[in-house]
């Protein structure tokens, strides 16, 4: 067995050949990532395309974690995380890629109708824990919530690994997965709905948000309030955050609060 020195020496070397040879490949395709080429190589997937990131998250799980038994709290992270990648695998919606993160998960989208999926399967999964998953798990000490973030951005990842071991993941490196989680994170400082105070934002990037300024038959405006409940006419879906102030998603950001009507619903993923 060689000694600690020779074995930490061998590491420079091997990390200083990797250093030189070092680059990035264009991605045309989220599927690309499945593919296993550059387990061992210093080569990256990125490139100039833009891709759109969902995240969605419990919030303060580990608030919760601490006074739940473990087998409660591992039946609350399966019954969450099992409906938001049956969500993201939606047939007609869904993500192109999907993976779990700490207790929560993410999808990547691709393509023109890439934001409007993205927020189709968003309102889908708040549809779902306001209706059923929250009262579900909740009681009176402990409120279950949960936090959604949508960007759009250019992806830089690349599988780190050991080829046959089987205990390799993703690494995402740039600003798409990164920024999503950043967006849900502000939840926290949007003043509560007075009229549908359990109401959760839905929260996206200004990237995202010009998707459907420039089609806005896929859901700029809606019907109903955040309850479902019919409004007389339609208004703007998304609501602006203009305090706001991050190196890489700007200057603003927006929310919306609405759950799936049968009339919203219909009108926009039909156009999918």
């Amino acid at each position: 067995m060689a000694d600690i020195d020779s074995y930490i020496e061998d590491l420079k070397k091997k990390s200083e050949e990797r250093f030189e040879q070092f680059k990035i490949v264009d991605i045309s395709s989220i599927k690309e990532i499945s593919n296993d080429a550059y387990l061992e190589k210093p080569t990256w997937l990125g490139g100039d395309k833009k891709f759109v990131c969902l995240f969605i998250d419990l919030d303060k799980s580990s608030k919760i974690s601490f006074k739940k038994h473990p087998k409660t709290m591992a039946k609350i992270y399966d019954y969450f995380t099992q409906n938001i990648v049956d969500i993201l695998n939606h047939p007609t919606f869904g993500a192109d890629y999907i993976d779990i993160k700490g207790d929560g998960a993410f999808g990547i989208f691709e393509g023109d109708k890439a934001s409007y999926k993205a927020l189709y399967c968003a309102i889908t999964f708040k549809t779902l824990f306001e209706q059923s998953i929250r009262d579900k798990f909740s009681d009176e000490e402990d409120q279950l919530s949960c936090k959604f973030g949508i960007h759009k951005d250019k992806l830089l990842v690349r599988k780190i690994g050991k080829r046959g071991h089987g205990n390799y993941n993703e690494v995402w490196a740039g600003r798409l997965v990164n920024n999503a989680a950043k967006l849900a994170n502000q939840a926290k400082d949007i003043p509560q709905d007075i009229a549908y105070p359990l109401s959760l934002p839905i929260l996206i990037s200004e990237q995202v948000h010009s998707d459907f300024e420039k089609n806005k038959e896929f859901g700029f405006y809606h019907c109903c309030t955040g309850n479902g409940q019919p409004l007389p006419n339609q208004i703007e879906m998304f609501k602006e955050v203009n305090d706001f102030s991050d190196e890489t998603l700007g200057d603003k950001f927006y929310y919306t609060r609405v759950i799936w009507c049968k009339n919203c619903a219909d009108n926009y993923i039909n156009l999918i």
